[in-house]
């Protein structure tokens, strides 16, 4: 069923994805259901509107969206891509959410022993992380979604075209990282580099992979 996003957020179809995020916050804070203990709907517009900010926060769910608005998105694989990206989930920094009612509403009690249990951090960090795996029912999936890190680069058209290694720094735990990242020669815009076994460690020694999303300078 087609739904129009940019209604849903009251946006423009050219908005930023600064405007988005501000947008996304305000709303957020209006549907709050704690400040809205009288209506139960509150709690479905609140999924409604994450639903649309994960879809045109992302560059490719938007170009794809705007494309063929027919275009279905799943709604759990949409909250978990959210919060695998630390440019997307930064939106949740400052909403005064309590962990009582996301574990209500959304059910994550599960996410968030996993969280502490992969990364650990202090209890106000895990449950910040842990907004992410929201819609998350099934455990395999959560712990998969937890290893797994998304990070982006930016890198000149130079670069792209002859092809080359470039440094890029993240961070898979409580330490930073650095690695050297190999880019192909013809790389795209919207290009997204698979790099095996550098994402997330749990405690049993399996990891993640780190998918790194390659923006061109002045494209």
């Amino acid at each position: 069923m087609y739904k129009d996003y940019y209604s849903i957020l009251g946006i423009p179809k050219d908005a930023t994805s600064q405007e988005i995020k501000k947008t996304y916050r305000a709303l957020a804070m209006k549907y709050h259901p704690d400040r809205n203990r009288d209506d139960p709907s509150c709690a479905e517009s609140f999924k409604e509107i994450t639903e649309a900010y994960g879809v045109l926060i992302d560059p490719d769910k938007r170009i794809a969206y705007d494309r063929q608005h027919t275009h279905a998105f799943n709604r759990e694989k949409v909250f978990t891509d959210i919060f695998s990206r630390s440019d997307f989930r930064d939106v949740f920094e400052d909403l005064p959410i309590r962990k009582e009612w996301i574990e209500k509403i959304l059910d994550i009690g599960k996410v968030i022993a996993f969280e502490a249990l992969v990364v650990g951090g202090t209890p106000g960090a895990i449950l910040r992380r842990s907004v992410v795996r929201l819609a998350s029912r099934k455990l395999d999936r959560v712990f998969h979604a937890v290893m797994d890190m998304h990070e982006k680069i930016r890198i000149p058209g130079t670069l792209a075209l002859t092809g080359g290694y470039v440094t890029m720094e993240y961070r898979p735990g409580l330490l930073k990282r650095t690695i050297r990242v190999t880019i192909p020669r013809n790389t795209t815009q919207g290009t997204v580099l698979r790099v095996q076994g550098m994402g997330r460690r749990n405690p049993a020694g399996a990891a993640g992979d780190l998918y790194v999303h390659v923006v061109i300078e002045g494209s």
